[in-house]
């Protein structure tokens, strides 16, 4: 059952930003916080997911910013400085997400 579900899992189209920083199924519960899980999903306020789901016709951040998603907001946005983490390199996303979801 738990290979079928990993199967499904790694094949699915949706859910990949939670796929890559777990990418193992477990019947173990995640204990993310709900800040944590709209951070890590990119899912809530955010301008990319309101466009997403055509709830706004841009993407775009208020602060100017053509990319409004959560990490732009947790390491970039003027209207976020107070709260900004270090931004990691392009390549680094993946590893970086990976230790703050681990933290």
């Amino acid at each position: 059952m738990v290979e079928d579900w990993q199967s499904d899992w790694e094949d699915e189209d949706t859910g990949r930003s939670t796929f890559n920083i777990l990418p193992r199924v477990s019947t173990q519960p995640c204990y993310w916080k709900r800040e944590e899980i709209l951070f890590f999903t990119g899912h809530g306020q955010f301008p990319s997911c309101l466009k997403w789901f055509n709830l706004a016709s841009t993407a775009n951040c208020p602060c100017g910013n053509t990319n409004g998603t959560t990490l732009h907001y947790a390491t970039e946005c003027i209207r976020t400085a107070s709260f900004h983490m270090t931004k990691p390199a392009q390549q680094q996303e993946l590893i970086w997400f990976r230790n703050v979801a681990s933290n």
